[in-house]
């Protein structure tokens, strides 16, 4: 096999790796190496979880997911339908798909919850553009299919994306009844094992008191209050709580710290964007519902931070965002294990609900590898020597051992030089009329001078050792050459020097391209196969 054909079967293997690891393995990673349900690790769900027939506390396993943000005509503005948007909704949709088959799905939870934000431009769509959106959705997430329907619970929450904030609900009711309809509730409660969860439509809790947009989700959050508490409770909240500005997020954010920012309509001064709930509504909440933790989600980033009431420290976490495209590197999800059984006396209240947050590959990263290794692909095929390594690691040798050959006929050259430079030789005729050069020392040694002029020699004007180190140099560089021209082609190839560039240069290119047709025969129909095998229903 020649050397640019192993050259191709090696980039090909390669290529083939890549492809599955990008495309199916690394999605399989965090279900196989990187995560697992928090109870079967904790060191809680020991001793402390052990109940009086002395067996581990069975949980129930949720799967938190947050910020699907699919997108739409409003993300990119881009063109409805314009090939640029469908290239961009294809790979994000399809990110999404396999994060949930292939990551989520493996942990077989038995409840998944979603934290809102379902739409990029929910409340802006019309009726039609809503519904297709929503069968993206239950597409990416396999909603429309009997194993989700029969084995898992599913359970939504409204985000600012999805129903808008509190002033474009009060001026668009019809987008909440669009919401409602399909999903249920904004505000509710439901419970999973022994754990009691309350979900709530933040984007209300800051709005005017006395309109009806606030008072509902207000009237809520009393009644639940007033309930006698009897199991721990978890806090859904799609905003998240009110924090300081340049809180520390913990060691799994990745993006800077984005601090409380809440802009007013000019008209009704109802809410029309914020970051956080504010300080005042977030104790409130804390101190009414007395959660034990609480879950969100809308700042596309990982956050950890503990919050005072007057039940004591809550610690909060926010979810970064399912997908590629919404500004965060390392998306993520949640495991959530929530007990079925009721905590004994000496148990911790937060024991009730275990969490551990799980990493989806970094899209990002793996497409820049893609090009990257596409890059080095060309290069190596278009430099590549003819006959392979072995041609430069002759032709290395060759230069080395003709460097040393030159460098020991300069000191023999050298010294013989020195040696005549010291006589003169005086011509002797015989008898018999033959000529003799008799060799005799000069009185005076020959002496060099540093500015640049001719030196003084013997009277000789011609010596053998100036013959001898041309013919040597000569029989070298000789030598190299002949043994480089046998190394590119022994038979067939007819000399370097014949060759015009032009003609080497086509050469190359029509190699290359042979050679990349050979690749990409073998892992464009690996790459298309895998999108098909994802994409279809299964």
């Amino acid at each position: 096999m020649k050397g640019h054909e192993k050259l191709t079967l090696l980039l090909c293997l390669i290529w083939t790796a890549t492809i599955l690891y990008g495309e199916m393995f690394s999605f399989y990673m965090p279900f196989l190496f990187s995560c697992s349900w928090p109870h079967l690790s904790s060191s809680s769900s020991s001793d402390s979880t052990m109940n009086g027939k002395g067996y581990v506390a069975d949980y129930v396993k949720v799967a938190v997911i947050a910020d699907p943000q699919i997108m739409d005509k409003t993300s990119l503005r881009l063109p409805s339908k314009s090939l640029a948007l469908e290239f961009v909704q294809f790979y994000t949709d399809l990110f999404m798909r396999r994060a949930f088959f292939s990551s989520i799905l493996p942990f077989k939870p038995e409840v998944i919850l979603f934290l809102g934000d379902y739409f990029d431009g929910g409340p802006y769509l019309s009726d039609d553009e809503w519904q297709e959106s929503l069968s993206r959705l239950k597409h990416m997430f396999g909603l429309n299919t009997e194993e989700i329907h029969s084995t898992v619970k599913v359970y939504h929450l409204p985000g600012n994306h999805d129903i808008g904030y509190a002033t474009l609900q009060s001026h668009k009711p019809e987008v909440v009844r669009r919401y409602e309809k399909e999903f249920g509730s904004r505000n509710y409660q439901f419970m999973v094992g022994k754990v009691e969860f309350v979900a709530i439509d933040a984007q209300t809790v800051d709005a005017n008191q006395e309109g009806s947009v606030a008072s509902a989700t207000w009237n809520f959050v009393s009644n639940v209050s007033s309930d006698r508490q009897l199991h721990p409770r978890v806090l859904l909240s799609h905003i998240p709580l009110y924090r300081r500005d340049w809180t520390d997020c913990g060691p799994h954010r990745g993006s800077p710290i984005i601090n409380q920012r809440i802009r007013h309509n000019i008209y009704d001064k109802e809410v029309s964007y914020q970051n956080y709930i504010t300080e005042e509504s977030s104790n409130q909440l804390l101190n009414l519902i007395r959660p034990v933790i609480v879950l969100s989600g809308h700042d596309h980033d990982q956050c950890t931070v503990t919050h005072e009431s007057k039940g004591g420290p809550v610690t909060e976490h926010t979810l970064g965002t399912i997908s590629w495209q919404q500004g965060n590197l390392y998306p993520s999800f949640m495991l959530l294990s929530a007990r079925k059984t009721s905590l004994s006396d000496t148990s911790l209240p937060e024991e009730a609900v275990l969490t551990r947050l799980c990493f989806l590959p970094m899209q990002t990263h793996i497409y820049i590898w893609y090009i990257v290794l596409f890059v080095l692909t060309i290069l190596s095929l278009l430099l590549w020597p003819t006959s392979g390594l072995s041609f430069c690691h002759h032709q290395f040798d060759d230069m080395v051992e003709c460097v040393r050959k030159l460098i020991n006929i300069y000191r023999d050259g050298t010294k013989e030089k020195n040696e005549d430079e010291n006589y003169e030789y005086e011509m002797i005729w015989g008898a018999d009329g033959s000529m003799h050069l008799v060799k005799k020392v000069l009185a005076q040694p020959v002496t060099r001078t540093n500015n640049i002029g001719p030196v003084e020699r013997g009277n000789a004007v011609m010596r053998a050792t100036a013959k001898k180190s041309v013919n040597q140099l000569t029989e070298v560089c000789l030598s190299m050459e002949t043994n480089a021209d046998s190394e590119v082609d022994p038979k067939k190839l007819p000399p370097r020097a014949s060759k015009s560039k032009a003609k080497m240069v086509i050469q190359r290119f029509v190699r290359t391209f042979r050679m990349l047709i050979l690749i990409a025969a073998v892992n464009v129909p690996l790459y298309m196969m895998f999108l098909f095998k994802d994409w279809i229903d299964k």
